[in-house]
């Protein structure tokens, strides 16, 4: 795969990535079918709240159009995963599109995109039930992601400076086990580009010695601000990078909010960094491009660019999946929608 390089707006890194190998590319045809299935249901339900089930239902019987192949595409990612960790989608179809959000009392309903909302939860619903976190974009199941006036230099969605690699909510108990990104709207320079890393990418150049630091409880993690009612930093109690089979493992780490509780914490979690950092797949997502990040087995993040707050700014839209709905069920307030189990957190 050829490298590419791209420089954040901060001037200060240079992030060089390859082109993510598992992609799925819709023809014509195959989008504007899915397209048409989406308005039938739109017909029937548009004033639906998301987190009605029978909406869910419906998005999920919408996966039976999606094309053969990125259906296997799909379950792979599911069932074996993959040794990135991710899986980008080319040409989904996502509707009209207008202009990007500027702040968060002009963000569109559901129906108001509903070619791109119903599509990404038919996608998603292949890995799991969707969820989303009532402390996080008001518990909004497909959440808006642009960028905001005075947040650029946030390591958080509304920024726009270099976005560290990460676990989703990795600072929860039950961080999303699936997160996906749509693509209305790319940045007026094409510069802003997702990239990520697997962990089985890079497991055999990790030291054992190394990993066995890993391993244990010896880090902790900055939450968010959105989980954070009080604005004081909270973080929490300490946790391992890695876990599960040590051939196979989970990793849960953020690069920017995780620190090491002694000297030989912070140096595995910097080999860990350098090996991540040298070995990301990514790219500039287009519109109608998705892409699936398995949060239990890659990191990910964004390069920085140059918003202009102009209404044609870059936009996605998230979403996140669980495996297993019920492992959360004493969590749900209202249909999907999660009361945020955290680590024990404690004041850091």
């Amino acid at each position: 795969m050829t490298d590419h390089a791209h420089s954040g707006r901060d001037g200060m890194r240079t992030v060089h990535y390859a082109p993510i190998g598992d992609t799925v590319r819709l023809t014509v045809p195959e989008s504007e079918t899915i397209r048409q299935r989406c308005r039938s249901i739109v017909t029937r339900m548009a004033g639906t709240e998301l987190h009605d089930d029978e909406l869910m239902h419906a998005a999920e019987n919408l996966a039976a159009y999606l094309p053969g192949r990125l259906r296997t595409g799909i379950q792979a990612l599911r069932d074996r995963g993959s040794v990135d960790g991710v899986l980008l989608i080319e040409g989904l179809p996502v509707g009209e599109v207008g202009d990007t959000p500027r702040k968060v009392v002009e963000e569109p309903r559901w129906w108001d995109v509903f070619v791109a909302s119903l599509v990404q939860l038919s996608v998603m619903s292949l890995l799991g039930a969707p969820i989303s976190y009532a402390e996080e974009k008001s518990g909004q199941l497909i959440q808006d992601v642009y960028p905001k006036v005075g947040a650029e230099e946030l390591q958080e969605n509304s920024g726009s400076v270099l976005l560290e690699l990460h676990t989703e909510d990795g600072f929860l108990m039950t961080p999303p086990d699936y997160l996906s990104l749509l693509c209305l709207r790319p940045d007026h320079d094409f510069r802003a580009a997702t990239v990520a890393c697997g962990i089985r990418r890079i497991l055999a150049d990790i030291p054992e010695e190394t990993q066995a630091v890993l391993r244990q409880a010896r880090f902790k993690i900055a939450f968010s601000s959105s989980f954070v009612a009080d604005g004081e930093s909270r973080w929490t109690r300490p946790v391992p990078a890695l876990t599960g089979p040590s051939d196979d493992p989970d990793v849960c780490v953020d690069l920017h909010g995780m620190i090491g509780l002694d000297d030989r914490a912070e140096s595995a979690l910097g080999v860990l960094k350098d090996l991540m950092e040298s070995n990301l797949v990514g790219g500039v997502l287009r519109q109608g491009s998705l892409l699936i990040v398995d949060n239990n087995s890659a990191v990910h993040g964004r390069t920085g660019f140059t918003p202009r707050y102009d209404g044609s700014d870059r936009w996605l839209r998230r979403a996140f999946v669980t495996k297993n709905l019920r492992r959360v069920r004493g969590d749900i307030i209202q249909g999907r929608m999660l009361r945020s189990r955290e680590r024990v957190a404690v004041p850091g």
